[in-house]
């Protein structure tokens, strides 16, 4: 039966990796989201039931996410490296390294996750979403990030034949070789 195969994932997605001297690799973040697996589970499921929980859905994509693999088992330690998953030949090496070290009964992830890119290459980083961690309906995550706008500076123009003020700037003088426009100034301003 597959039920019986299904087994529970912790995926931390805030915190970071740290290396310890006596179990290896811990991973730092403090409130991972339980996500059941089997063995027949692939990468984009995962990485759909990751978004989903998390409610980032369009908003945030995952990169790749790092194992938690257990290399060895010394005495009553077992001693972590980081594996790297970013495809579904990645995520059976969960799996079989599950069966291998039964000692770990719970497999730990870490989850990269970046902003979404928009089709006009922009990113989705202004989107805010309000969704519930580990299905939690008590505990609200707001998943949000601001980008700084990006505006060129405004500067003259010159033109041997006619001057355009882009700045708005009324009274200021642009001048190109001998030619100095006398009348003919024109303002534009921006809306």
């Amino acid at each position: 039966m597959a039920s019986e195969e299904s087994f529970l994932v912790l995926v931390h997605y805030r915190g970071s990796i740290k290396r310890k001297t006596r179990s290896g690799v811990k991973f730092t973040d403090k409130d991972p989201l339980c996500i059941i697996v089997t063995p027949t589970t692939t990468y984009d499921a995962l990485v759909s039931s990751v978004l989903e929980k998390l409610g980032v859905e369009g908003v945030k994509r995952v990169k790749k996410f790092f194992y938690r693999i257990p290399t060895a088992v010394l005495h009553d330690t077992v001693k972590f490296d980081c594996f790297t998953i970013g495809s579904d030949e990645d995520l059976q090496v969960m799996f079989l390294s599950r069966r291998q070290f039964p000692e770990v009964r719970t497999p730990e992830l870490l989850a990269k996750l970046v902003d979404v890119v928009s089709s006009s290459g922009g990113s989705n980083r202004n989107a805010t979403t309000i969704a519930a961690v580990a299905g939690s309906s008590s505990r609200p995550a707001v998943a949000s990030s601001s980008a700084p706008v990006y505006e060129p500076p405004m500067q003259p123009v010159a033109s041997p034949s006619f001057a355009v003020d882009l700045s708005g700037n009324v009274g200021d003088e642009v001048r190109y070789g001998e030619h100095i426009p006398t009348e003919m100034t024109m303002t534009w301003s921006r809306i």
